[in-house]
């Protein structure tokens, strides 16, 4: 397994353009790139709809396009794509396909990592209410009162975005960023929001409206940051992950060597999950069981665990 070192990182650095929202710059900040990709990424919804709140759309296209843009992750359908896939493979079952269609099990390509993007605090404000109630009821806790009778013009935006590790459950990177209208070109078809190459492209509000602007730049700014941390990162998560269990599908013999006379260790029942440690000679595996007994098993006698 080859790691992601420091003369990579510092290539991603260098790919890096100033994404501070303390920059003095009437433009949105550019996507970071990354010079080669990390593995595969599906976005996941945020728990609560808070951009509703907004008139905005669901983040989850401008997400995947700030990511498509960024060339760090290939991007896997975890949404409707993949229920019109379940779709045409439904057909596939059902005889309707044109034979050597080649759809069927066994092809999607698994997600490395999850990328949930959230927002810790904004204020959509510009006509100087009360933002007690919409803040209260964004974040999902007691902050209502905090902010209750606070009347305010400014436009700012608080995001987050955490990266899990899709075999381990790791959260390998969390990284926010925070923007306010004075970071953003308000000005009608130019920069990242413009026709085009423009993120105008995600729709959902974030290209023409003023809040919109502010949370889609305060995104760009927190996967900038998170780009900066992913110098450490294996660019093969599939082998850096842990093997996955097996279980006994009937009982058998561990054995000391990987041949029928190699000496017993131990019995293994029927439905029992073993642990591979990636070793192999012909059909033997060798495995470790939950005591930490290590032997070697005949593949034949093995099944992923689900």
């Amino acid at each position: 397994m080859r790691l992601i070192g420091t003369a990579l990182a510092a290539v991603i650095a260098a790919y890096l353009l100033p994404n501070s929202a303390s920059a003095k710059s009437d433009q949105p900040p550019e996507i970071a790139h990354c010079p080669k990709e990390l593995g595969t990424l599906a976005v996941k919804d945020a728990e609560s709809e808070w951009w509703t709140h907004y008139h905005l759309g669901n983040p989850e296209a401008l997400i995947k396009l700030i990511v498509q843009r960024s060339g760090c992750f290939k991007l896997v359908d975890r949404g409707q794509g993949l229920a019109m896939m379940k779709g045409e493979r439904d057909l596939v079952g059902s005889d309707e396909l044109q034979r050597g269609s080649n759809i069927g099990k066994g092809q999607m390509v698994a997600a490395d990592y999850f990328l949930l993007p959230d927002i810790v605090d904004e204020n959509a404000n510009a006509g100087g209410n009360s933002l007690g109630g919409a803040v209260g009821g964004l974040l999902g806790r007691r902050v209502g009162g905090i902010f209750g009778g606070i009347k305010t013009k400014k436009l700012e935006a608080h995001t987050v975005l955490t990266l899990t590790n899709a075999r381990t459950g790791v959260q390998e990177q969390i990284a926010e960023g925070t923007a306010k209208k004075t970071d953003v070109s308000f000005g009608a078809g130019g920069g990242i929001f413009g026709a085009g190459l423009g993120l105008a492209a995600a729709g959902g509000g974030y290209a023409n409206t003023d809040i919109g602007k502010v949370i889609a730049t305060a995104y760009i700014i927190t996967y900038n940051n998170m780009v900066k941390q992913l110098g450490g990162m294996s660019d093969n998560a599939k082998a850096s992950a842990p093997l996955p269990a097996q279980k006994m599908v009937e009982a058998a013999r561990l054995y000391r060597e990987p041949k029928k006379d190699g000496g017993v260790v131990r019995m293994l029942r029927q439905g029992m999950l073993v642990y591979p440690t990636g070793n192999k000679s012909d059909i033997y595996w060798e495995v470790e069981d939950p005591n930490g007994n290590k032997g070697w098993v005949s593949s034949e006698f093995l099944e992923q665990a689900k």
